[in-house]
């Protein structure tokens, strides 16, 4: 970074948590897009010493005005990487300096593949990407749908006959709901990693609610889960109207296709909508072309694109 500007790098060994939170606060409200996902929250604020990283970037005054982070995940030898810059301090080399430390950084480390999610899918972060030797590699679709006006629903819902509904309960249905998490999404790269540590940290956000936490169950045996549609609510801040999210939604392999996703996402829509919500929204794989023309026929249409970029040890 040129020796002119007032900002000065540092790598803490213990991060500011809370002060990169608010950071990214500050640059979803101005870009719409949140720089972080939320299990990268979950690790700075979890993960032991050692498997994340963090450089950060301060004005004079010792405000931070950026930061990179880095998870190290041991199970495959791979790094994901993430970075912001507060919205008032852009244009000025931050985002360069950021990514250039955490290369020096990692550059004696027996790394293998290093990825990297631009959210929003900002033309800025191609360019920095490239020049790190990152390609595209994912794209990650935020769909939105409008919910219209209670007491009308927005979406049929029936569940499949002997299934029923009814809400997650925090202490019992922890161990349960992972066995169906991770064998829904076996071949998801973030999602069928969950761990109970990681439930609990989400368990423990602001934003939780287990009523919105819809678990669909046989009714002779309430105890074993089907499937689920967990939702999430954005607070609205700075005067924005508050966003209802499809979080999550899975079913046990054994019973797929017996239409129990589309009603759960039915009733997870419809959870939202009584709440008061005018928008929902989700992410998708672009890949996964199933689940989109589901969601399309559900009302859900595109409004905007993350994108992840990766570099392999051999590249």
């Amino acid at each position: 970074m040129p020796q002119s500007l007032p900002y000065e790098l540092e790598s803490p060994a213990v991060p500011p948590v809370e002060e990169i939170a608010a950071l990214a606060s500050r640059a979803e409200g101005a870009d719409g897009d949140p720089p972080f996902s939320d299990q990268t929250l979950v690790d700075l604020r979890s993960t032991p010493a050692g498997r994340v990283g963090t450089v950060l970037a301060r004005a004079s005054g010792g405000e931070l005005v950026g930061a990179a982070v880095r998870v190290h995940e041991p199970d495959d030898d791979s790094q994901l990487v993430e970075l912001v810059v507060d919205p008032g301090h852009r244009r000025r080399g931050i985002g360069t300096a950021l990514a250039g430390a955490l290369a020096d950084e990692s550059a004696g480390e027996s790394a293998g593949t290093v990825r990297a999610w631009a959210h929003g899918g900002h033309p800025g972060a191609a360019v920095l990407a490239a020049r790190h030797g990152l390609v595209p590699v994912r794209d990650l679709h935020r769909l939105l749908r409008p919910l219209g006006e209670a007491p009308d629903l927005p979406l049929p819902e029936e569940m499949p006959a002997g299934f029923r509904l009814r809400a997650f309960e925090p202490g019992r249905d922890e161990d349960e709901w992972l066995r169906v998490n991770a064998a829904a999404f076996a071949d998801h790269p973030e999602q069928g990693r969950m761990t109970l540590e990681d439930l609990r940290q989400r368990e423990a956000e602001p934003w939780f609610d287990p009523a919105g936490f819809l678990l669909a169950v046989r009714a002779e045996d309430p105890a074993t889960v089907a499937g689920f549609h967990w939702t999430k609510v954005h607070s609205g801040d700075d005067g924005e109207a508050a966003l209802g999210e499809v979080y999550a939604v899975g079913v046990s392999p054994e019973h797929q296709g017996t239409g129990l996703g589309r009603a759960l996402t039915a009733a997870g829509v419809n959870h939202l909508a009584r709440r008061g919500l005018a928008e929902v929204m989700l992410y998708v794989d672009g890949d996964n072309r199933a689940a989109l023309r589901l969601y399309e026929r559900l009302g859900f249409r595109p409004w905007h694109l993350d994108v992840m970029y990766a570099r392999t040890a051999s590249a």
